[in-house]
């Protein structure tokens, strides 16, 4: 295999040479607490119920273009019509669609800006890097709370075109203030604030009712953490004029037909197996949190998703050692800025899972 420079590098972007490809670790540790899936299967009956409705596909056909049963369902789940839902294969693909229909610079800049705060979901920088957008990055206040004056102060300046806030927000697991996200809207109409509720169903809190009350606000919604990750179905809901232009970017058949159905089954059929896994979930980030307090040097910041932000006060890097000697993965942040460099975040797995973090965390710092 060839590693001589490609003369085609120099048609890159330039945004797009630093950047590493996201290559997941091919390793796969016995217990995996780092990617904020589900850690609950599906169970028997929900495999067959999908094996049958799967057998009953055209498979030779292309699928639905308009995903209308796969967008029904989503309404139905968020409310709203199945036009404002532009669906897309995971949520990342809908941030890139965004991104590239609402590309256009304001009047007197060369790039549109995109804003968000920091930290927060890498995608948002990742992606308005890669489509030529300039990232526009807030640091969280105290707390993990949104920082309303700079916030202010950032929609002022660069006047973005998009903003992204993620709530409950990822890594730090915190939802933001309702009143502090609508005093941002009102101050922004001109700017499409995309409220990214992908760990909402951990919180039992919404705000997909919003997108009827602000013709300048989104919501977007996924099922990759409530147990259909595999499928990779992610949503947004837009007011009906907007959605309408968002939806001819879309690549057409982006979803296909399994996915398509696996994902109106989640929102139907299954969705009752589904929020139960969602409570079980929530009980043992309960209890875990719980017993992390009792644990010297560590803190388990307060959660409303499926993961919890750990911070180490001692040696962070032996904490991580003794986790994967155990066979325990969870995300470290080591290159980014304090405190999230003496932190590592842990997804909430099946108690037995949870018992083995517990028991190596309590072997080492007790």
């Amino acid at each position: 295999m060839s590693t001589t420079p490609s003369p085609l590098v120099g048609l890159l972007r330039e945004e797009v040479l630093p950047l590493r490809a996201y290559v997941p670790d091919p390793k796969r540790p016995p217990i995996r607490l780092d990617a904020n899936e589900s850690p609950y299967p599906l169970s028997d009956e929900a495999r067959d119920r999908i094996a049958q409705s799967l057998a009953q596909l055209s498979l030779e056909r292309y699928p639905d273009a308009r995903a209308f049963a796969l967008r029904q369902a989503i309404a139905d789940h968020v409310g709203g019509t199945w036009e404002e839902i532009v669906p897309g294969c995971g949520s990342d693909e809908v941030i890139s669609t965004l991104m590239t229909a609402l590309s256009r610079p304001r009047p007197g800049r060369t790039r549109a800006s995109v804003l968000f705060p920091t930290p927060s979901f890498v995608m948002y920088r990742i992606s308005s890097l890669t489509h030529g957008h300039t990232p526009v990055e807030v640091a969280l206040g105290e707390d993990f709370a949104l920082d309303e004056a700079a916030m202010l102060r950032a929609l002022s300046e660069h006047a973005p075109n998009l903003v992204f806030l993620a709530t409950p927000n990822n890594p730090t697991g915190n939802r933001f203030d309702p009143a502090v996200m609508r005093r941002l809207i009102e101050a922004a109409p001109e700017t499409l604030f995309v409220l990214d509720e992908a760990y909402a169903p951990f919180s039992g809190e919404t705000v997909s009712g919003w997108v009827a009350e602000y013709a300048n606000v989104g919501v977007m919604g996924t099922l990759s953490k409530v147990g259909l990750a595999g499928a990779r179905i992610g949503w947004i809901r837009l007011p009906l004029t907007l959605a309408a232009e968002v939806d001819k970017v879309r690549q057409p058949f982006d979803l296909g037909a399994p996915s398509q159905e696996m994902g109106r089954l989640g929102l139907t059929t299954l969705w009752p197996e589904l929020s139960a896994n969602v409570e079980a979930i929530r009980r043992e980030r309960a209890r875990v949190s719980a017993a992390l307090a009792e644990l010297p040097g560590l803190k388990a910041h307060p959660s409303d998703a499926n993961f919890l932000l750990v911070s180490v006060a001692r040696d962070l890097g032996a904490v991580m050692d003794a986790l994967a000697a155990a066979g325990i993965s969870v995300r470290r942040f080591a290159s980014a800025p304090a405190p999230l460099d003496r932190a590592f975040r842990v997804s909430i797995g099946q108690p037995h899972e949870n018992d083995a973090l517990l028991a190596t965390l309590s072997m080492l710092l007790s």
